[in-house]
């Protein structure tokens, strides 16, 4: 039987009613006790915090990723319940961080309290730890209403049904269907750990006449175009400043489905002529983040946080 570590850190699966709302209340002990997993796998549980995961920052996932990677040795996968607002942010976080994970690292959570009666939260958990014990199982995923997506792809696209999660521009790594699990890919390389994120990436999404207006800590800038990433000619100035002030931009869409291609059409040509910019391509915007931060962290000229950005 597979031994997994499954890792609190808050969200609306752990969460109770109090007077303001509902507020992350149950600990990991208590989750579980309300969850059946027996003969499933051997369970080790731990309380890494107990937040609504619009609190969680970057440092929070590097403490994720340290704790996993100290006790990688010991497990044969983890699970990480997690709120479901920010938890795209994470699960593509984690990628970066355990790159090529041999084993699996789960991210669920639910739409509903673990103890409301209708509660997705039961099944999003036992079917993560299903997963996670699966022979086959290997890298970061999201496990959420019987989808198995790949960490580095998930998007949160709906605020109320519990189908809340799509793999954007790529299939479902898997999914699940009564008592087997289906998913085709087959693990190979080598697992790679990383300790941190750069802080001093920024996103701005454009909306028709605005300005930009940059922090001046920015390291990196995540400019969320229209279509396949055009930047309108009147901001190009601006942008080709912040490019030589050594801010590395990068260009993504505010579609969620197709991604970037500044070849398309003039006004990208045009853009890129004027201005060195990197594309997102079909990356999400959380993913877009996350490897922005990465490799910020990690390079220390344009040059090479370009080849960091734009490695698999």
């Amino acid at each position: 039987m597979k031994r997994l570590l499954i890792l609190g850190t808050g969200g609306t699966l752990s969460c109770m009613n109090s007077e303001f709302g509902l507020t992350p209340s149950l600990g990991i002990r208590e989750l579980l006790d309300m969850t059946e997993l027996d003969g499933i796998a051997e369970v080790t549980g731990e309380q890494l915090f107990n937040l609504d995961s619009t609190n969680m920052l970057p440092m929070h996932w590097e403490m994720l990723a340290r704790r996993i990677r100290e006790c990688y040795d010991d497990f044969d996968g983890f699970v990480v319940i997690h709120g479901t607002d920010t938890m795209a942010y994470a699960a593509a976080s984690l990628s970066c961080l355990i790159q090529n994970s041999r084993k699996p690292i789960v991210f669920t959570g639910s739409m509903k309290p673990m103890a409301d009666e209708d509660s997705d939260a039961p099944i999003n958990l036992r079917d993560a730890v299903r997963f996670a014990s699966d022979e086959r199982a290997f890298g970061v995923r999201v496990v959420f209403d019987g989808a198995i997506i790949n960490g580095k792809c998930a998007h949160k696209y709906e605020t109320e049904d519990i189908d809340s999660f799509d793999s954007v521009n790529r299939d479902d790594f898997g999914f699940f269907n009564g008592n087997y699990i289906y998913f085709d890919e087959e693990y190979s390389g080598e697992t790679r750990f990383y300790e941190k994120l750069s802080e001093d990436v920024f996103h701005v999404k454009l909306i028709p006449g605005q300005k930009l207006y940059v922090p001046e800590s920015a390291g990196a800038l995540i400019i969320e175009g229209y279509g396949t990433g055009g930047i309108p000619d009147y901001l190009l100035g601006e942008v080709t400043k912040l490019a030589d002030s050594g801010v590395y931009v990068v260009v993504a869409t505010q579609c969620a489905y197709g991604g970037t291609n500044l070849n398309e059409y003039e006004v990208g040509q045009y853009a890129a002529k004027v201005c060195p910019l990197l594309e997102t391509g079909k990356m999400t915007v959380e993913y877009a983040v996350a490897k922005a931060r990465w490799a910020l962290a990690y390079s220390d000229n344009y040059e090479e946080f370009k080849r960091l950005f734009n490695a698999e």
